[in-house]
């Protein structure tokens, strides 16, 4: 048995994992490789992709688990039953999310303790690469987690990766995630991400991508009891030719449901960042406050930044905005700052670092980590300067 592995985190099991792959058969039998043409992707270059190249052939997929593995773990059977119901249910219609539950060779599961944690994913080699992550947080209990994802590959051949993260929110649980994912400038990176909320659950998530070829990402939250919320915030800073394409829903099924995104990106270079949000308040629904933002900063006029905000509203006791900003470094602002004595760059720097640092600083974690963050995004947009 790996020694990762604990009662805490663990596999399913062979047979249990063929069974569910089973019951995905009808489904994934009538997907197909999105085309250009699909509203969801008409915004990312699917058609043109090679496949080939990426090593990756969709008419053969091996639908047969290989290797036998060792697990334990430490939730009821009805509990993973409920789970695994739920992924069903729940996993959006996408390609790339069923590819990813057809393909992986393992589904593996982690209970979050109290507390704070830390997890590190990493992805060697140039040949496609498919993970499904569910990360379980009981009711009643409080959790925040740190989870890194890492492509690491030493050659410049293109490559692919596929994975599909659910986070399921016991009833009156509080859950904060920090999503920092770093992608090799030679991936095509597929992701999907499904939150789930129960009764008077609250969940935070904070997204900050970097890096990549071309990233393609689905977030899709559930507000499914009375009283759920969901925050999703974060960053995005893009340089070189990167391309992200960011698409994130709010699914709100319960009355007195509250969710909010806020979103912000940085491009520069010849990058280019898409950012569409879509709230989905179903008829009959009462008390539902949601909220939906996305600003954008441009530093090179190469580079391309876009906002798409989405609404089906059809409830009529709800309180809904939504705003969206796409611009450059404010002139003014910048001129200021030199006639105070600084320089270009340390204008600029001062600029791009105070839009985005009230999102970093918003969130639940150390001063080490939200510095980390920073450099992270200075780096890449201001070369460290």
């Amino acid at each position: 048995m790996n020694s990762s592995l604990t009662r805490n985190r663990f596999v399913l099991s062979k047979e249990r994992t063929e069974v569910f792959r089973k019951s995905l058969y009808e489904v994934w039998n009538q997907l197909e490789i999105p085309s250009d043409s699909d509203e969801a992707w008409r915004k990312f270059p699917v058609g043109s992709v090679d496949w080939k190249e990426l090593q990756f052939d969709p008419k053969s997929i091996s639908l047969e688990i290989k290797e036998d593995w060792d697990t334990e773990h430490s939730l009821p059977e009805e509990t993973i039953n409920e789970i695994l119901s739920d992924i069903i249910k729940f996993t959006p219609k996408d390609y790339f999310a069923f590819l990813s539950l057809i393909a992986t060779p393992r589904i593996e599961v982690i209970l979050l303790d109290e507390g704070e944690s830390e997890f590190d994913f990493e992805e060697f080699g140039d040949g496609p690469k498919f993970s499904v992550r569910i990360f379980y947080l009981q009711s009643g209990r409080t959790a925040k987690t740190q989870v890194r994802m890492e492509s690491i590959h030493e050659t410049e051949v293109l490559h692919m990766s596929s994975s599909l993260d659910f986070y399921v929110a016991g009833e009156s649980s509080y859950l904060e995630i920090l999503d920092k994912e770093t992608s090799d400038l030679d991936l095509y990176r597929f992701r999907n991400i499904c939150i789930l909320g129960r009764n008077d659950s609250h969940v935070k998530y904070h997204l900050y991508p970097t890096g990549g070829f071309r990233s393609k990402l689905f977030l899709h939250a559930h507000l499914l009891g009375k009283g759920a919320e969901v925050t999703v915030d974060g960053v995005s800073a893009l340089g070189g030719r990167n391309l992200k394409d960011l698409d994130m829903g709010m699914y709100h099924h319960a009355d007195h449901t509250t969710s909010k995104i806020s979103y912000k990106a940085i491009v520069t270079d010849k990058s280019h960042h898409i950012f569409t949000g879509n709230l989905i308040i179903p008829p009959n629904l009462k008390k539902v406050t949601a909220h939906q933002e996305s600003f954008n900063l441009s530093l090179n006029k190469k580079a391309r930044a876009e906002a798409n905000p989405k609404l089906e509203v059809l409830a009529e006791d709800v309180s809904c905005t939504h705003g969206a900003t796409v611009g450059d470094i404010d002139e003014e602002q910048f001129f200021y700052l030199l006639s105070r004595g600084l320089t270009p760059a340390e204008s600029k720097s001062l600029l791009v670092t105070a839009f985005y640092g009230e999102t970093i600083h918003s969130i639940g974690f150390s001063e080490e980590v939200k510095l980390s963050l920073e450099s992270r995004i200075k780096e890449i947009l201001l070369g460290g300067k």
